[in-house]
């Protein structure tokens, strides 16, 4: 199991290395001492991975490259940071306390990665079930880049991951610094997204409100949830259900940081890619179109539906907007910049690219984003007149229900700066692009998830995930809108703002306390035993050879069924780890899928066929079985006679492990 002092190595190796990579980068684009330490975490963490990626692609995955990636880097800023302004700006005290503050809150989302010992049991937290992609970790620290597919290897499937992979290079990148598991990395880089984005948060409300209350406040703000368990009390949940699509993944930043944190870190990377593309519309040069070139990268490798989606829209709009203004160093040196960065981008993400290619095609599945406006009402109201107003319920139903105080306080706040409103308009024309451009960059991230969804699997994780980088920016705007009602002694905005919180407050304790506790499971005992089962299984199994196992195992950990056991202590790859991991990871027609998924259960389930087991050794590639006494294959074991398998370990009462004949294992 995953034990506390790997992740807090972890954590540790990877704030001083991220944040000391964007610190040299941060002070050579001229920013004042004190905001390039709260933007350092984020821009760290974009420059530093895609580098290294591009660096193990070459010659292969260790602690000297990661180190190799920071320290050029850092070299390469000395020159830009020796001619900038030696002036530190604010205080770096404050700076230091709101990084405290942001470590601290960070621990919550964090925290539903880690087990939680109950009685002789061990459980989980529910976010843990989006973190079964721990095995892509353990897959790179063992076998390097590009990945192998963890999930699924049948005969004839390409070998590679067409999945976005940075945020869990950058895990494994950790990893191998600490000597850590793929489970404790994965904590660790949850806390890191988390710090890195709520630091970045602070950074941003405080350049937008000139007052060190209003980064305060935007921290505050990132704790709220949503509105819904108000108001399901007051109409019954029933009732709630009947007139509003249910709650899903379209969520705020706590719930998503601890779900998905590698979206939440590519929105963050976007925040910062459309800062530097406002500063090259202003002083184009050289280390600025690296930086965007290498933020976007990073963007696009940690989500496709953020980088490759959403970025390049708003990136449009905001270059549209310097256009407009006439930037200082003309408009065909802007766009050569940033031309030039996209151009490197799409270079180093050129291997995923193809996978991705090459994945959509073997799925058959067509384009996989589509026009079709995020489902607001439900069945209570009539079909078509539900998705009429879906439209303008987006707006002014969903949003305010979802992110109440940040879409709302932080909304107007925003538009009033960018509108140059009265003492909410910036004075300095470099605030006043800043405003405007991550005003654009905010209703493009709202606007995508208004209109745009995925297709590629169960669920429309592009209107879940675009509407982060939005969130973002609305959370350090809604902070400095709170900070000058506050100034101003605005009693009523001020109460009214009180109550919204209060309502939404409830949901963002239980979205912490939820991943501090964990879900009780009747299989915790079984589950805390797991470990000493797959080391036996690496014992048989070589690293680059796959494991089947009960796809339903331990299932009840979950709120979905996935093949937790595996993902989070295997260490090995799976012929098959079940259909949940599969939608992501593997290249098949959903049919096909289906067709997999069921036999696998058939198989431990104990109603096998000879053409299953055959189907097992030969088509599917499976090395290694284990067969556990929480299996219907444990009385009913189609294994024990078939001469395709040999048992080779077994632990009475508890699990049999077998391996494929040689001659039969692969054709």
């Amino acid at each position: 199991m995953a034990s506390l002092t790997p992740v807090l190595l972890c954590g540790l190796i990877g704030c001083v290395m991220w944040t000391g990579t964007g610190h040299a980068v941060a002070r050579s684009l001229g920013m004042g001492q004190a905001l390039a330490v709260l933007t350092a975490p984020a821009l760290g963490w974009g420059v530093q991975t895609p580098l290294a990626l591009l660096l193990s692609h070459a010659v292969g995955v260790s602690p000297v490259t990661t180190g190799a990636a920071a320290v050029l880097i850092v070299a390469a800023t000395i020159p830009a940071i020796r001619r900038t302004d030696a002036d530190p700006g604010p205080p770096l005290r404050p700076v230091l306390w709101l990084m405290a503050a942001a470590a601290v809150a960070a621990a919550a989302p964090a925290a539903a990665v880690l087990p939680k010992q109950l009685g002789d049991g061990v459980i989980v937290a529910s976010a843990i079930f989006d973190h079964s992609k721990i095995a892509l970790i353990d897959q790179i620290v063992r076998e390097g880049v590009p990945p192998a597919n963890p999930v699924y290897g049948g005969a004839g499937a390409p070998d590679g991951v067409a999945y976005y992979y940075l945020w869990h290079f950058g895990a494994a990148q950790l990893a191998g610094l600490a000597g850590a598991s793929g489970w404790e990395a994965d904590a660790a880089a949850s806390w890191f997204t988390a710090f890195s984005t709520l630091s970045l948060i602070a950074g941003l409300a405080f350049r937008l409100g000139g007052r060190w209350l209003a980064a305060v406040l935007a921290l505050a703000v990132c704790g709220l949830g949503s509105m819904r368990p108000a108001l399901a009390g007051l109409l019954g949940l029933t009732s709630l259900d009947g007139w509003l699509q249910p709650a899903a993944g379209f969520a705020g930043l706590l719930f998503q940081a601890s779900w998905s944190p590698h979206h939440v870190q590519a929105a963050a990377c976007v925040v910062v890619a459309t800062t530097i593309v406002i500063r090259l519309a202003r002083r184009p040069d050289t280390l600025s179109t690296l930086a965007l070139a290498l933020t976007a990268t990073a963007t696009y490798q940690s989500s496709i539906w953020i980088g490759g989606v959403l970025f390049p829209l708003s990136t449009a709009g905001v270059v549209a907007l310097a256009l407009w203004s006439r930037p200082p160093g003309g408009a065909v040196r802007l766009l050569l910049h940033v031309g030039a960065a996209g151009l490197v981008a799409v270079a180093m993400a050129l291997p995923l690219l193809a996978e991705q290619h090459h994945a959509a095609l073997a799925r058959g599945i067509g384009s996989p984003v589509t026009v079709e406006p995020y489902g607001v009402f439900g069945p209570d109201l009539p079909t078509a007149l539900a998705r009429a107003l879906d439209l303008p319920g987006y707006w002014l139903v969903l949003l305010p229900l979802e992110f109440a105080v940040v879409y709302l306080i932080g909304g107007l706040t925003l538009a009033r700066a960018a509108a140059g409103a009265g003492r909410d308009h910036p004075g300095d024309a470099a605030d006043r692009r800043l405003v405007r451009g991550v005003a654009v960059l905010a209703v493009s991230s709202l606007g995508v998830g208004w209109l745009l969804a995925s297709t590629a699997g169960t669920n429309n994780d592009l209107g879940w995930r675009a509407v982060l980088p939005g969130l973002i920016v609305l959370a350090a705007a809604a902070g400095t809108g709170l900070a000058r009602w506050i100034e101003r002694r605005a009693w009523a905005p001020l109460m009214l703002a009180a109550a919204v919180a209060a309502l939404t407050l409830p949901d963002g304790l239980g979205v912490a306390a939820g991943n501090i506790g964990g879900e009780p499971s009747p299989s915790a005992a079984a589950f805390a035993r797991s470990p000493a089962m797959w080391r036996a299984v690496r014992r048989h199994a070589q690293v680059d050879q796959r494991v089947a196992s009960n796809p339903a195992l331990f299932a009840d950990l979950t709120p979905w069924p996935v093949n937790l056991s595996w993902a989070l202590l295997a260490d090995r790859r799976s012929c098959f780890a079940g259909n949940e991991l599969a939608v992501a990871f593997a290249p098949l027609p959903p049919e096909r899928r289906a067709a997999i998924a069921d036999r696998f259960n058939r198989v431990f389930a104990g109603n096998a066929t000879p053409d299953d087991l055959r189907a097992l050794a030969r088509t599917h590639r499976c090395d290694v079985v284990l067969v556990t006494a929480h299996d219907g294959a444990w009385q009913r074991d189609p294994f024990a006679a078939s001469p395709l398998f040999r048992l080779v370990e077994t632990e009475p009462g508890e699990w049999r492990i077998y391996k494929a004949q040689p001659e039969t294992a692969g054709e």
